[in-house]
Order: C-alpha cells, then structure tokens, then sequence
C-alpha cells in the first residue's frame, strides 16, 4: 500500500504537507559529461598556450618594428619587425597540416571593451583569439587560434626568445608569481563554472524556503 506522506513520484522524499517540515533540497545529480569536460579544459589550456604565444610574438614584432602597439592600426603603419624571430623559422602548424612561416603578426581583436559585466565577459572571450600573420614571402592568414595544432621552430635560441617577449607582456613581478603558458585559461575556466554553482545555489536555496502553495 502507498505511503500518503510520500510525494506522488514515490521518490522517496516528503511532501510539505506531510508534517515533516518543508521538502528536503534534492541531492545534485554527479556530472554526467566528465570525459567532455576535461576535453574542453584541455583545449581551451592549448588555445590559451597559443595566444600567449603568440602575443609574446606580436610583442617582439612591435618591438622590432618600433611600434607602439600590437593591434592591426600599428602594424599597418609601421615596417615589418627586423629581428630573427621572423625571418621564417618560427611557424605555426595549422589543422589542415600547412606550414605557416611567420614574418609578422598582430591579433586582430586585443583589447577589452569599455561597458558592463556582460558586454566585458564578451569582448574577454574573443580576445586575442585570431591573428594576422604575413609570410616572408608576404602572404596574409588570418586565423583563429582553435585551428592551430603546433608551434614550430628550426632553433632553440628563437624559442627562448620568444618566451622572453612573452614574459615583457606580463611586465616585472616576482618569479613565483607567474604561471605557465596558457594556465590563465584553466582557471578562468574554473573560476567562472564556481561563480555559475554559487549564482544557483541562492536560488535553489529561495526555492526551498518558499515552496510552491
């Protein structure tokens, strides 16, 4: 015979009107996509490798252009950057498996937009996300950076450079304070999912102190 204190669905819990005091929170069902999440970590790590790559390149190519900025207006006002880093030998590998020489490059959206939360949330996602880059040859590729898949150098020497121009974006500070390449992104990530949990939980928590009549 059905117990008249359990709700309707026989799921166990109490209904508010069972004498029991209000309906007990549900139990959170466990993540149902894992594996999918930890891909999405992982190639947003990888994408995130290679826009601070990159915008350690486009720092060094404003440098040894004379440039005063890296956006696309400073590069089409300025000559091509003169130093080793871009006489063909550092690359990037796209999806397709082409070769793509660098002899120049400069993100095509690099600055955060001036408004609200929302309209600041937006303009961080596609940030320095795709990049012009000319070939020594003079050939122009812009891309996003989901279709890279490497970054290929013919030196050491040029890799240490690079990475030295990537540090001068993050400016002086302490050794210890700085992260790998592309870490930002996996706690960005992180960040943003904990702040989505802690925006639901006063609502399920206003749900549960005011059950429906």
């Amino acid at each position: 015979m059905p117990n008249p204190l359990l709700n309707p669905e026989n799921d166990g819990t109490y209904s508010a009107m069972s004498g029991y005091g209000q309906t007990p929170a549900p139990v959170p069902n466990p993540d149902p996509y894992p594996v999918a999440r930890v891909q999405i970590r992982r190639d947003v790590f990888w994408q995130n490798v290679c826009r601070e790559i990159l915008m350690g390149l486009a720092a060094a190519a404003a440098e040894s252009a004379g440039r005063t900025g890296t956006g696309p207006t400073d590069a089409q006002m300025s000559p091509s950057p003169t130093s080793e880093l871009f006489d063909g030998r550092m690359a990037i590998m796209t999806a397709s498996g082409q070769r793509i020489p660098i002899a120049d490059v400069y993100p095509v959206f690099a600055y955060s937009m001036v408004g609200n939360d929302e309209v600041r949330s937006r303009s961080d996602d596609v940030q320095c996300t795709v990049f012009r880059i000319t070939t020594p040859g003079g050939e122009n590729f812009t891309l996003p950076i989901s279709q890279i898949i490497s970054i290929h150098s013919l030196s050491q020497s040029l890799i240490e450079k690079m990475e030295q121009a990537q540090e001068l974006l993050k400016g002086p500070g302490e050794e210890d304070d700085r992260v790998p390449f592309g870490f930002a992104a996996y706690t960005s990530l992180a960040r943003s999912e904990q702040q989505a949990r802690q925006k639901q939980e006063p609502d399920t928590q206003d749900n549960d102190q005011n059950p429906p009549s």
